[in-house]
């Protein structure tokens, strides 16, 4: 473990050696390396910078940022894998960072590439990994054009 944060090495699984189906857990993951390399590569990073940090998140792995309601300075970022990651930024920062999010609300901007459907009586988006917020009455019909 120690090497791996170490030398940043993102280490997609662990596989024993001692049973029979190393083969199979191999194939399997480069299977899904070759899936990720294959979204990512099409689409450049979300890039901000933390403190004296530049961090680069892969813009396919974010569903949404919402507003932090205990610090209107910073957001939360919602990933597909439903881990959330606070940024110093505003929503209003970050839609002058990078401009391929989406207003859905004053709350929450959206990656419209992650958007599998849309409630349109509860106004209510739903994401490929089950994740929602919410988009106001008055974005909807842009976002449906957007979508379609």
């Amino acid at each position: 473990m120690y090497h791996t944060y170490k030398y940043r090495v993102s280490a997609l699984d662990f596989i024993a050696k001692d049973y029979g189906d190393i083969y199979d857990e191999l194939q399997k993951d480069i299977q899904q390396v070759y899936k990720q390399l294959q979204m990512n590569s099409t689409e450049k990073p979300f890039t901000y910078k933390d403190y004296s940090n530049i961090i680069n998140v892969d813009f396919m792995n974010i569903n949404y940022f919402e507003s932090n309601s205990s610090n209107s300075h910073s957001s939360i970022l919602n990933t597909v894998n439903n881990q959330q990651r606070q940024l110093n930024y505003n929503l209003h920062d970050i839609e002058k960072l990078d401009n391929r999010f989406f207003r859905a609300h004053r709350s929450y901007l959206v990656n419209l590439k992650q958007i599998d459907h849309v409630d349109l009586r509860k106004r209510i988006i739903y994401f490929y990994n089950g994740d929602c917020c919410s988009v106001s009455k008055l974005h909807l019909r842009y976002l449906l054009k957007l979508i379609n």
